[in-house]
């Protein structure tokens, strides 16, 4: 990984040394969980589960994605699920309803 490709990620809400440090300094490793969470089921499966009504699948993929979305970094993602996981703990979807759909 570039220090251009550090400088972009860092321009766009990613705390990149902080995630580096979670992956031991390790620049390729980062990459590919970056490349890999491209490919994560996580945001699809709780769309799903939202639009099934399921509170419990859509906490567990929340959760998940929240975790997820940490461990690389992602900071604004990680604040945006975190409120996300959160009011799904408490079992009532309904107040989701003033959470705009993020972009993807």
């Amino acid at each position: 990984m570039t220090q251009q490709d550090k400088d972009l990620l860092e321009q766009n809400g990613f705390d990149v040394q902080g995630a580096l440090h979670r992956f031991i300094n390790n620049d390729t490793l980062y990459q590919q969980c970056l490349n890999k969470f491209l490919d994560d089921a996580s945001y699809g499966q709780l769309q799903e589960a939202m639009k099934q009504g399921d509170c419990q699948a859509a906490f567990r993929e929340a959760h998940t994605m929240k975790g997820f979305v940490s461990n690389l970094g992602m900071m604004e993602l990680y604040e945006a699920v975190s409120a996300v996981v959160e009011i799904l703990r408490t079992g009532n979807m309904l107040s989701l309803i003033h959470i705009s759909e993020p972009t993807r």
